[in-house]
């Protein structure tokens, strides 16, 4: 099982819109388990459809396996994550382990994390084969790359581990409409051009309905929807390519 942990301290960024898109999207060809670790929520409530029968936190309180419901099954979050925060440190491991229990029993495995930097977050960097980073093009949302970075480094260099793969900075929501985010674009691409993900996602109306209809943009129809089908799509199979998720 490759294991895709998708993070960013900053809230706002389509991170969730992503997370399940990227549920759907691996769900035609692999076994795919995406794991809720945001106490909001908004991930199990889009993906709801898929829910399996473990809610997240019970990753971390003991070694479990999360049974599918089919091609697609989904942890369940709940307000309980929060207290992942009050405890040992040992529920990190707990977490990683749990995963490794269920290495043969999905192809692939997305966590969704909280925007902070938490036990959650930790763990799902200590689980992960790879990250992705989608960011808000602002000055806000660019300033916590740095912090994000280290946190990935430390946790490899903590439990003696190699680093999970970097995929990048996937510019998300970005208004192609707006000359400042236009430039901030361009700075960013000179600053930090290879960490850059190889692709965007665009601010689109489409993106926000899919959430709302619990359905991908690329089962709605219009022209809007389908040029949003074409971009994330695109997205999410450079990401599988990555993964080395080949059939």
């Amino acid at each position: 099982m490759k294991t895709l942990a998708v993070m960013n301290e900053k809230g706002g960024v389509g991170k969730t819109s992503l997370v399940a898109h990227a549920g759907w999207y691996l769900a035609e060809r692999f076994r795919t388990l995406v794991i809720d670790l945001d106490q909001q929520a908004n991930l199990t409530a889009t993906l709801g459809a898929h829910l399996g029968r473990v809610d997240s936190v019970e990753l971390f309180v003991q070694v479990t396996r999360v049974p599918d419901v089919g091609r697609l099954t989904v942890t369940r979050s709940t307000r309980d994550l929060l207290g992942v925060e009050g405890v040992d440190r040992t529920c990190i491991a707990t977490f990683r382990d749990s995963l490794a229990a269920m290495a043969a029993d999905y192809d692939v495995c997305v966590i969704d994390t909280p925007p902070a930097l938490t036990n959650r977050t930790f763990g799902a960097l200590l689980a992960a084969d790879a990250v992705l980073a989608p960011i808000g093009i602002n000055d806000y949302s660019i300033q916590g790359v740095a912090e994000l970075l280290r946190a990935i480094k430390g946790v490899a260099r903590h439990y003696r581990r190699p680093e999970p793969l970097f995929l990048g900075l996937l510019p998300s929501i970005f208004d192609r409409k707006s000359r400042r985010e236009r430039q901030l674009f361009e700075s960013l691409a000179g600053q930090a051009g290879r960490l850059l993900f190889p692709g965007l996602l665009a601010k689109r109306d489409a993106y926000a309905r899919a959430a709302s209809d619990r359905e991908p943009v690329w089962a709605m129809t219009g022209s809007a929807a389908r040029e949003a089908s074409l971009e994330i799509r695109g997205v999410l199979a450079t990401v599988a390519v990555r993964l080395e998720l080949g059939r």
